[in-house]
């Protein structure tokens, strides 16, 4: 770890990645605004199975593995200069497994997946994102390097969907688990504070490529971290984040 004018230099980010459409396949960005409510243009559109009774209703991965293979873009992405975009930056179109192209405006798009899923769906979108607990998501690239240790096989950093992917300056792996109640400051203004463990879900054990289930993926995590695998955190100042920044302790949070 570096200390420098900002404060300790904990690490650098690596890769940014948002999730347009819930449990669908994730994007690489350069550069995003991220709000109180996490980064502009994440987990903006979603599917609720109306079947579902539950503090959960969402339709997800879990349900049928071939959600993370539709790769959803928008038409013309949210500037991330831009606080408070308008609802046209959130034009967006889901490209299928077969290349099929569908758009969320279409009237037949909720029933085209409510044929191929089985499910009786309802089309949700929020400027605010859908998330499942807190507004971002952290992991350590060490994190994900390790895990593949023990594993004994490759597992690509996508399949676990968090925001920031951090190389660590002390290349520790699961450091982020010992940041919980710290407070970070990725690039200029953007700060956030490390809130909670990330408690995980059967979509770890999927490959996001192929949709194929490793459940012995799930069983070590579960086993070996407590069922955690990264972290979240709540946006204390917002900003934009770019790849490549740095990240620090936020004001004399003191690390270990």
């Amino acid at each position: 770890m570096a200390d420098s004018a900002n404060g300790t230099k904990l690490g650098t980010l690596r890769i940014l990645r948002r999730y347009l459409f819930k449990s669908m396949a994730g994007e690489d960005l350069n550069e995003v605004f991220v709000t109180f409510s996490g980064l502009v243009g994440d987990r903006a559109y979603a599917f609720v199975d109306r079947n579902k009774h539950s503090n959960f209703p969402w339709m997800t991965a879990r349900e049928r593995h071939e959600m993370l293979l539709f790769r959803p873009r928008y038409l013309e992405a949210p500037d991330p200069a831009n606080e408070h975009p308008s609802a046209s930056s959130f034009k967006a179109e889901v490209l299928s497994p077969e290349g099929e192209k569908l758009s969320p405006s279409d009237s037949c798009f909720t029933a085209y997946f409510e044929k191929r899923f089985g499910h009786e769906l309802e089309l949700r979108f929020s400027e605010r994102a859908m998330q499942d607990a807190c507004p971002v998501s952290l992991l350590g690239l060490p994190t994900v390097r390790a895990l593949s240790d023990e594993a004994g096989i490759p597992l690509e950093h996508t399949r676990f969907r968090a925001n920031f992917y951090i190389d660590w300056e002390n290349e520790k792996p699961y450091y982020e688990d010992e940041l919980v109640g710290s407070s970070l400051r990725i690039g200029e203004k953007f700060i956030f504070t490390v809130v909670e463990n990330n408690m995980r879900c059967a979509i770890i054990t999927l490959d996001p490529a192929t949709a194929q289930a490793s459940p012995e993926v799930g069983k070590l995590v579960a086993r070996n971290h407590g069922n955690c695998f990264g972290v979240y955190g709540s946006v204390l100042q917002e900003g934009i984040v770019r790849q490549g920044d740095p990240v620090f302790a936020f004001n004399g949070t003191k690390v270990k």
